[in-house]
């Protein structure tokens, strides 16, 4: 019985955190309350997850990442990416398939993505190719440089801690180093012989530098009662003046025909959605009576100033404090000076009710303001913008510094002198002790989504040995496979595994198979490293769909990419290293 409790409850938690229905973070405390309140868990045993070395091991990694870019630590490595490509766009691939690999082997891939979308955007101007064509392969290579080492992704360790929970056998920081960097080989290789046949020529959204350059956007505005538009018909708003269009009309919160009737007429408080280059839409908004839709309830602060006003794209991030909230609440113009012009969602521009959107992981706003206001607004946190600032929060002297403690860490790792969530912590406090990041900015980068679900699904994967279910999962998937060939085994595993990772989170992904995939090994009498190690790669393998993992999400608006970009390119690298992993885990990893 309890097992069908569970299993129950693990269906639910799997349908929340696909559809995203409630936020990440409420459906890991749920899980962690359910897994009490119906006995399954003792109290102790259901918030053991907040606990656990992963969870601690991972938060430490945070701070130390962030401070490697706050102290610019990280920047002198990117700063070679300029140097060495030289305006070629061989050379470059070649760089960044070393550089970006290797700085994800040591630093949470998700900030070197972050960091690098600038980079790229700029390289992708100055030797005039398009965005769409490099930042896939960038994200793609800190995908597999992450599975290089120990420390290269939260996946990896927290299936580290759940294998020695599970069997007592635990790897070392550079075990699966080998494995992991053929892994790479291949992908690289893959990504340069098919990525310019399978990359789409797109280019980004947003219209690069601080004048307006082409690119057009959907934006919703109001028409007020004393507006030159009133009384218009639809079909002569902007017929012969403008490049703008109008897409819909929406009165009364619903919309007027579509396509648009030309005969409609403009009626006081209509919501337009138009189409547009940025220029005609700033033009529109300058005249009397027009308002842009996403700023009606967020009045200016008073006394802000506003230079050159410049185009951008804010990503949102997973541990965005905008999440699940709607446009017009979030309050940017008043805190920021920043309007938001339009939303990207999943690559297609979000049309209707802009202003009442709630915006979720991976959206892409399209926001004008002046430089200083975008500054403001990405020292805040919560987004990424991807065009038209500087980071002006380096602190250079202190590169030398935080580079030390983060060597001293890897190596004392790589040594096993001490446990990895011990250097992590003394690592992450000597980085504050030195100041090379404040606390503030240390409790920001540490990523509670993240940290939530996995406190909140490790102890799925306690539940799960000790109601037996994962006895009997592994009984049922031994019974489809018919043979305990440990090729057979491990492309199993590693199949499971990248097909929930297309759709869930990877950390939720390992959770729930390394019980399953450690019940299987003690059921056939092999080894379980071999099972643990395919679990580390095959959740690593979130390539086919951009749901699959965060970073995916937040290439989409600045590389101009659609969901199907990711499938035509991706699918094909999942499949490529399922193979390769069938026939290579066995040889190092013998059973």
């Amino acid at each position: 019985m309890d097992g069908l409790i569970l299993a129950l409850l693990i269906l639910g938690v799997v349908t929340l955190l696909v559809t995203q229905y409630i936020r990440t973070e409420i459906t890991a405390l749920l899980s962690i309350a359910a897994l009490a309140i119906t006995g399954l868990l003792t109290p102790e045993e259901a918030i053991s997850g907040f606990s656990s070395p992963a969870t601690v091991t991972v938060a430490g990694m945070f701070v130390l990442t962030a401070a490697m870019i706050r102290t610019g630590g990280l920047e002198l490595f990117i700063g070679l990416v300029l140097r060495l490509a030289k305006d070629n766009q061989n050379r470059l691939f070649l760089v960044l398939s070393i550089l970006v690999p290797f700085l994800s082997a040591f630093a949470n891939n998700t900030p070197i993505v972050l960091m690098m979308i600038p980079v790229a955007l700029t390289i992708c101007r100055r030797i005039d190719i398009a965005p769409s064509k490099l930042l896939i392969p960038i994200n793609y290579l800190a995908i597999l440089g992450g599975t290089c080492t120990l420390i290269g992704t939260s996946t990896n360790i927290i299936v580290n801690d759940l294998a020695q929970r599970n069997t007592g056998q635990q790897f070392g920081i550079f075990d699966f180093s080998l494995l992991g960097i053929l892994n790479l080989a291949i992908g690289a290789v893959y990504l340069y012989v098919f990525g310019d046949k399978l990359l789409p020529h797109r280019p980004s959204g947003v219209p690069h530098g601080t004048h307006d350059r082409g690119g057009n956007f959907d934006t919703e505005v109001i028409v007020g009662p004393d507006s030159f538009l009133v009384g218009k018909l639809a079909s002569d708003v902007f017929h012969g003046k403008t490049e703008l269009t109008i897409l819909e009309i929406i009165r009364n919160r619903e919309v007027l025909h579509t396509p648009i009737d030309p005969h409609t007429v403009i009626a006081p408080n209509d919501s337009l959605i138009v189409h547009g280059p940025a220029s005609d839409i700033r033009q529109l908004l300058s005249q009397e009576g027009v308002l842009l839709a996403s700023v009606i309830d967020d009045a200016e602060s008073p006394g802000t100033k506003h230079d050159e006003p410049t185009l951008a794209e804010a990503v949102i991030l997973s541990n965005s404090p905008y999440v699940g909230r709607r446009v017009t609440r979030i309050g940017l113009n008043q805190l920021y000076g920043v309007k938001v012009l339009g939303i990207d969602r999943l690559g297609r521009p979000h049309r209707v009710l802009i202003r009442e959107t709630r915006l979720k992981v991976g959206d892409v706003l399209l926001v004008e303001s002046d430089v200083q206001g975008l500054l403001r607004l990405r020292e805040a946190g919560g987004v990424m913008v991807a065009e038209g600032v500087q980071d002006t929060m380096i602190d250079r002297e202190k590169a030398p510094v935080a580079l030390a403690i983060m060597g001293g860490v890897i190596t004392l790792a790589a040594l096993s002198i001490f446990p990895l969530v011990s250097l992590t912590l003394a690592g992450a406090a000597l980085m504050l002790l030195t100041r090379c990041i404040r606390l503030s900015e240390a409790s920001q980068a540490m990523d509670i989504s993240v940290l939530l679900l996995m406190a909140g699904t490790i102890p799925l994967g306690l539940a799960m040995i000790k109601t037996g279910l994962a006895v009997d999962i592994a009984h049922n998937v031994l019974a489809v496979i018919g043979s305990t060939e440990p090729w057979v085994l491990i492309g199993a595993i590693y199949l499971l595994t990248m097909f929930f990772t297309s759709f869930l989170s990877n950390n939720a992904t390992a959770v729930l198979m390394v019980p399953i995939a450690a019940s299987m090994a003690v059921e056939i009498g092999m080894g379980p490293l071999p099972l643990m190690v395919a679990i580390i790669f095959g959740a690593s393998a979130c390539f086919a769909t951009p749901i699959s993992y965060q970073t995916n999400l937040m290439i989409m608006g600045p590389g101009g990419y659609t969901f199907g970009d990711f499938v035509r390119i991706g699918l094909p690298l999942n499949i490529l290293l399922w193979v390769f992993a069938m026939i290579a885990i066995p040889y190092f990893f013998p059973t």
